[in-house]
């Protein structure tokens, strides 16, 4: 899969972003892969996607700057991955010794719940699991 990005002429974006998306498709066995740019406004647009056949299209629409909370996006460009293995999943309360002076901070943890909101998204799109990487190119993310 690398190598095939590799060899890629240079300056094609496109061809780039769908390239990735059918290499990432078929190296995790998802149903859905897609690149979300974030435009100058702060919507979102599926620029490329490779799906199962069976999947109802995401490609070019564009979502609202809301659909993404500005904290989301935040935590996004810090951690630049997030994996949700299973958004049903019931969350794990995490139990902090009393003996630490500063509270536990997961904002950096791969394991942490989705947030309420962010499982109901993802409830509506149908999806159970994400991963989701970000590219950030001059300062700004998609992904």
């Amino acid at each position: 899969a690398i190598s095939k990005v590799q060899a890629l002429p240079g300056g094609d974006i496109k061809l780039l972003c769908d390239t990735v998306v059918q290499n990432v498709r078929e190296l995790t066995g998802y149903d859905r892969v897609m690149v979300y740019k974030f435009h100058e406004d702060e919507h979102g647009e599926v620029v490329a996607e490779s799906k199962r056949a069976d999947l109802d299209p995401y490609i070019g629409l564009h979502y609202p700057a809301t659909d993404i909370p500005q904290a989301s996006r935040f935590l996004f460009r810090q951690n630049r991955v997030r994996m949700i293995v299973e958004c049903y999943a019931n969350p794990v309360r995490v139990v902090q010794d009393d003996a630490l002076m500063q509270p536990l901070c997961l904002v950096g943890s791969t394991l942490r719940a989705p947030h309420g909101c962010h499982a109901q998204y993802m409830a509506n799109m149908g999806s159970r699991a994400s991963l989701a990487l970000a590219v950030i190119i001059n300062g700004n993310e998609d992904g």
